[in-house]
């Protein structure tokens, strides 16, 4: 083969992997109600004292969670969020979906920290929940609120908020919108399951 029928050869098959390959996809912040205000009002959080902020998945596509975004007040270093997500069930918490890989608590005070996913699938139209609370013994901190109230919004739409003292999970309705965001990737198409009835 010649050289220049190499070339169009190998042309040919790039052109060919670009019209097959899926397209690559960028992250989106599904809800958020970040910056929060840090107004008068948060969540002080412990091993007994569980948040729990939800939202609901808008219809047609699945995503993959990247990671979500809590507003805490910490201690720095002793720091031991643990944070998790959960399915819904009728506006209460359902079954633990996965338990959020913790970031590097360095830093006293108010920051926002990026709490990572392992990867789990945010179904279209499910309601899911956020559950923040601490570990016994390690210092606790508060999940930074808004006062006035910031309702999360985005192409998610907010579920609702609880909390509770008797540890996780919460049952009780709060009025406290706590400041938050979900970040996730659309799945491709051609990966999503469907039903076909």
């Amino acid at each position: 083969m010649s050289r220049a029928s190499t070339i169009v050869v190998c042309a040919a098959v790039a052109v060919a992997v670009c019209l097959i390959a899926p397209p690559a996809y960028a992250q989106t912040v599904l809800i958020s109600n970040l910056p929060g205000n840090d107004g008068t009002q948060s969540a002080a959080l412990s091993d007994l004292r569980v948040k729990a902020m939800g939202f609901t998945m808008p219809a047609g596509d699945d995503y993959t969670l990247d990671h979500v975004t809590l507003r805490l007040d910490t201690v720095g270093a002793g720091t031991s969020p643990i944070v998790e997500l959960w399915t819904n069930s009728g506006g209460q918490l359902g079954t633990l979906v996965e338990t959020l890989a913790n970031p590097t608590f360095t830093t006293a005070g108010i920051v926002e920290y990026d709490f990572t996913s392992s990867g789990s699938t945010l179904t279209a139209g499910a309601g899911y929940w956020i559950l923040a609370y601490g570990v016994a013994g390690a210092p606790g901190y508060d999940w930074k609120a808004n006062s006035p109230a910031q309702t999360p919004t985005g192409v998610a739409t907010h579920l609702g908020a609880l909390f509770g003292t008797s540890g996780p999970p919460p049952t009780g309705s709060s009025s406290i919108l706590c400041s938050y965001s979900v970040t996730a990737t659309m799945v491709p198409v051609e990966l999503q399951s469907f039903t076909v009835e």
